[in-house]
């Protein structure tokens, strides 16, 4: 090629990614051959250039029209990396375009590109939805250039893989049905499908998260498989949410997709079954296990269990199935393995370098299992819960056992989190500095406000509005934020002075932090109450209205008090007395 060229057609370049046809007609008109001339450094012709933009639709179908009456083989030409059209309208999702293109050239969707990726696994690849399905009812089941069929072997590998990359979880189940073979197929990076599935927590539910009001919408709507390609809500129920509910679409689209999957994973699980293979069973259960222990969805390992039991012995880096579980901090598999296989299959079981289970849980929790949990002394305090229940199952020889550096397991937890026990304690000291510092200045506040009463004291020494009500407000709100700023400082200060030893964070600790912020929060918003009730007081015959704005500006400090340390007061309530992550009952569930 003559890159000159590229200067020289640039006018029909610009035609082609503004849709323009008409300026170019008559350059095609005295030179045909430009129609497939390849205009550009990459070797593109005009319809890959106009085919990209997704949006030259006209420029399209008139240039097709003209390949077409010369040569439709023309259709084919491809860029320098391979690509034809039909490639580059999969990587854009121009479906418009790309249903031209074969209507003309049936068999262009054979043809693959220099990775040996066809259109179709361009779509995928690039998360095209729509273009994908349209593919799929294009490209055959028949041998391509490469002499293979894109179902098949390492082709049907990547199609399936890059579905289930971008989530397509009812394509993959579409697919699976059709190609049950796709299941046992690796990709060119050596991966199954339930291998990447293994890798989306998101698409399973235990991997997204919902708020109280949103799992009700979840439970309650109904989700059919069999109908859900239109996208509907069919029922009269399902009707009805949606009025009351307006994120149900989402949470529709959420659910139908965490069905669709574990259809899929069923699906998947019977077909290695059915290899009546222990190899195959082995291989292709056991890399999915493994890679769901790491992410915890345990709905995938579940069927994988139940499918296969003996895959509860694979082995990953000298651990089996439920020590890994101990060793990633996934707590749902830790629960389901525990109670599915009946026994303790840790019992047997010692890492190479000696450490037994409880040697494992007092390791510090991998990085991202650590900053699920928020702030260094809840941290620790979730570290602690899982030594602690790991430490109720073993047997009791292993509670003092020594491992190959011969430490026991409460040495091996001491060592391990000795950077997070200083961090927790430095967070709690800083905390409680700052808020002693508040609290105090409340309760200078409010001790002085009890002796220096709006409108002063009569001669016998009584306040003069004490038989207003608004008076009683006052003094009422002004007691509840003396008592409880004095509880805040003495709370704080006790924070400040404790020991802090590992177990204080179990419990002590953050059951002090509770009761310090909620007697600050207490004291400030009584402090407001009291100031409100003065004003009122003082101005109720000069300016009556004054009761609604003073009001509703002293709420102001409270609710940004509220809204700024009523998250880490939820956490610490839900961390120190909500439910055990550890469910006594989940198999089955």
């Amino acid at each position: 090629m003559d890159y000159d060229d590229a200067i020289r057609n640039l006018p029909i370049y610009k035609a082609a990614i503004t849709d323009n046809w008409d300026t170019v007609e008559h350059i095609f008109d005295i030179h045909p051959n430009k129609l497939d001339a390849k205009i550009t450094y990459w070797w593109e012709t005009p319809l890959h250039i106009a085919i990209g933009t997704n949006t030259s639709h006209q420029f399209v179908n008139k240039i097709i029209e003209r390949i077409v009456d010369t040569d439709v083989q023309k259709l084919r030409t491809k860029s320098w990396w391979g690509n034809t059209a039909l490639h580059y309208a999969a990587k854009v999702g121009n479906t418009i375009d790309a249903k031209l293109l074969v209507a003309k050239d049936p068999d262009i969707a054979q043809i693959v590109n220099r990775d040996g990726h066809t259109a179709l696994k361009l779509a995928a690849k690039y998360g095209r939805l729509e273009t994908l399905w349209y593919l799929l009812e294009v490209t055959k089941d028949e041998p391509g250039e490469d002499g293979t069929s894109p179902y098949t072997g390492v082709s049907g590998g990547d199609l399936i893989t890059l579905t289930l990359t971008a989530s397509f979880c009812d394509v993959a189940l579409y697919l699976v049905k059709r190609y049950p073979d796709l299941v046992t197929q690796k990709d060119r990076e050596g991966q199954t499908a339930l291998q990447v599935l293994a890798t989306k927590p998101h698409v399973f539910p235990s991997g997204s998260p919902l708020w109280f009001y949103q799992q009700l919408v979840y439970t309650w709507i109904p989700v059919n498989i069999e109908k859900a390609s239109d996208n509907r809500l069919e029922s009269f129920v399902s009707k009805f949410i949606m009025l009351v509910a307006p994120c149900t679409k989402d949470i529709y689209n959420m659910k139908l997709k965490h069905v669709q999957t574990l259809k899929l994973v069923e699906r998947m699980c019977s077909v290695v079954i059915e290899k009546g293979s222990h190899a195959i069973a082995w291989d292709v259960l056991e890399t999915a296990v493994s890679t769901a222990v790491k992410n915890g969805i345990y709905e995938l390992i579940k069927v994988c269990v139940e499918t296969y039991p003996d895959i509860v012995w694979y082995e990953d880096g000298g651990l089996y199935l439920f020590l890994s579980a101990i060793r990633y901090r996934q707590e749902k598999v830790f629960n389901l393995v525990y109670q599915m296989t009946g026994h303790k299959v840790f019992a047997a079981t010692v890492n190479p370098n000696g450490d037994n289970p409880l040697h494992i849980a007092g390791r510090l929790s991998p990085l991202p299992r650590l900053k699920t949990v928020s702030g260094a002394a809840l941290q620790m305090q979730r570290e602690l819960q899982w030594f602690k229940e790991v430490e109720k199952h073993v047997e009791p020889l292993y509670k003092d056992a020594l491992n190959n550096d011969h430490k026991t397991p409460r040495r091996v937890f001491t060592e391990e989190h000795k950077d997070l026990l200083e961090e927790g304690e430095t967070w709690m000291k800083d905390t409680s500095s700052s808020s002693t510092v508040v609290g105090a200045l409340v309760v200078t506040m409010a001790f002085a406000a009890a002796f220096t009463v709006p409108g002063g004291n009569n001669s016998s020494g009584l306040p003069l509005f004490l038989e207003n009500g608004t008076f009683l407000l006052f003094i009422v709100s002004d007691a509840i934020a003396l008592f409880a700023s004095t509880t805040s400082v003495l709370m704080f200060l006790a924070i400040l002075t404790s020991r802090y030893a590992e177990e204080d964070f179990f419990y002590a600790l953050p059951k002090r932090m509770m009761i310090a912020l909620v007697s600050l929060f207490l004291s400030l918003a009584a402090t407001m109450i009291a100031f409100s009730a003065t004003l009122a007081i003082l101005l109720q015959n000069e300016i009556s209205w004054i009761a609604a704005p003073v009001t509703l500006f002293a709420s102001v400090p409270v609710t940004l008090f509220a809204m700024l340390q009523f998250p880490l007061l939820v956490e610490l309530v839900y961390s120190t007395y909500g439910p055990s992550i550890f469910k006594e009952k989940m198999y089955g569930q």
